[in-house]
């Protein structure tokens, strides 16, 4: 943050997490490889966390490769570990390379065209069996992984797995299994409620979680106390002075780090955060305006819905809290099984979520600014003809 004592906010509220991941690097700094996953909706700090991991890894002299999965790039094979190891390639001499890949640089061609020729790819695929030439592409990678492990340990942080495609993650999956012996860390993250809309990606967790070949943390928002300790870190003020600040801005975020972040981001850039004669001022306020930032992030999110769950979304952002099924049945307009199909993928998307008994089952935005992102977005004139809408059906 601008004026501030450092860029981002502090990382606080993950002792345990960064305690597990350190034990993994020096674990497999002994010939001891583990595979890591971090789940979490999105802006929970995950990437974060990787980031502070990353940066104490390469403080011990590991070598970090970053990749990271693209909606767009789905049906790019093996997208991500490309996009991950290719800078780390591109800094070994041509003479190192030829050593590590030991005869394999056909098959290793499929996963880094650039440094393949497209002859030597060719004349190793004729006449073989596709499923031939993936067997050797999946294990002359894993051994060039390593041999390249063996020259200096390493970190391979693996982001946005939700959006992987299927021969990567055929290709993590067999990489896990074969990497106990290697000084190899693979960290994946992905962001929770998109899990289940990659088949993949939840078959490849599972099995893995069952060959306890892997093991995956779920990151959890912060607490009121971790709020109050961004505070105290960042602006170097006394808890009592920012009390009731920091209660309003864990309500308002529910202890979510990027609103947490780019709450206090704004509220900067605007002035209501000041600065004077040393001292920050303008802890009093009642209410926080949604940034841009958080906007597009939740705009994002809500734009994969199906155009049921997204009108119903809509309905129950007008409706307000505690939304009955009944109510949301009257008012709908949709049969029962379009409209089950709707709920269930937005407890899925973690959009809503259920509670009440079964005489009266109630739902509720998990986040209230995801109400409040679908209430703006809906305009006055169509929020007004929901309303009526809404009043004409509960009185019918």
């Amino acid at each position: 943050m601008s004026s501030l004592r450092t860029e981002a906010a502090p990382l606080v509220g993950r002792g345990e997490e960064l305690k597990i991941l350190s034990s993994a690097i020096d674990q497999a700094a002994k010939g001891a490889g583990r595979s890591i996953f971090l789940a979490g909706e999105g802006g929970v700090g995950k990437t974060r966390l990787a980031a502070a991991i990353a940066e104490r890894a390469a403080g011990k002299g590991w070598s970090v490769a970053i990749g990271r999965a693209y909606p767009v790039e789905t049906g790019v094979p093996y997208a991500l570990f490309s996009d991950a190891l290719m800078p780390v390639l591109r800094k070994l001499d041509p003479s190192a390379l030829s050593v590590l890949s030991r005869g394999g640089a056909a098959e290793l061609s499929y996963i880094f065209p650039a440094l393949g020729a497209a002859g030597d790819r060719d004349r190793a695929a004729a006449g073989a069996d596709p499923s031939e030439i993936k067997a050797r592409v999946l294990w002359n990678f894993t051994q060039f992984l390593g041999r390249l492990s063996a020259r200096q340990p390493l970190l391979i942080v693996l982001e946005n797995l939700q959006w992987a495609d299927a021969s990567s993650l055929e290709l993590l999956h067999f990489v896990a299994r074969q990497m106990s012996p290697f000084r190899i860390v693979l960290l994946g993250n992905y962001n929770e409620s998109e899990r289940d809309s990659n088949p993949v990606l939840q078959t490849t967790e599972q099995s893995l979680v069952r060959l306890d070949a892997l093991l995956v943390r779920r990151l959890g928002p912060l607490s009121a106390a971790d709020v109050d300790e961004i505070l105290r870190q960042t602006f170097d003020v006394e808890q009592g002075t920012t009390r009731n600040f920091s209660r309003l801005l864990f309500e308002w975020t529910r202890g979510n780090p990027f609103f947490v972040e780019e709450t206090l981001k704004s509220l900067i850039d605007s002035g209501a955060l000041t600065q004077k004669e040393g001292r920050w001022v303008g802890w009093q306020m009642e209410r926080f305006d949604l940034p841009s930032t958080i906007k597009d992030v939740v705009r994002f999110r809500l734009q994969r819905l199906s155009p049921n769950a997204r009108s119903l979304a809509n309905l129950a952002a007008v409706i307000g809290t505690r939304a009955t099924y009944e109510t949301l049945a009257r008012v709908s307009g949709l049969g029962e099984m379009d409209l089950v199909g709707a709920i269930d993928e937005l407890r899925a998307q973690r959009v809503l979520e259920e509670s009440g008994t079964s005489d009266r089952i109630c739902y509720d935005f998990t986040h209230p600014i995801l109400q409040q992102v679908l209430y703006a977005d809906l305009g006055q004139a169509r929020a007004r003809l929901l309303h009526a809408t809404i009043a004409e059906a509960l009185e019918a």
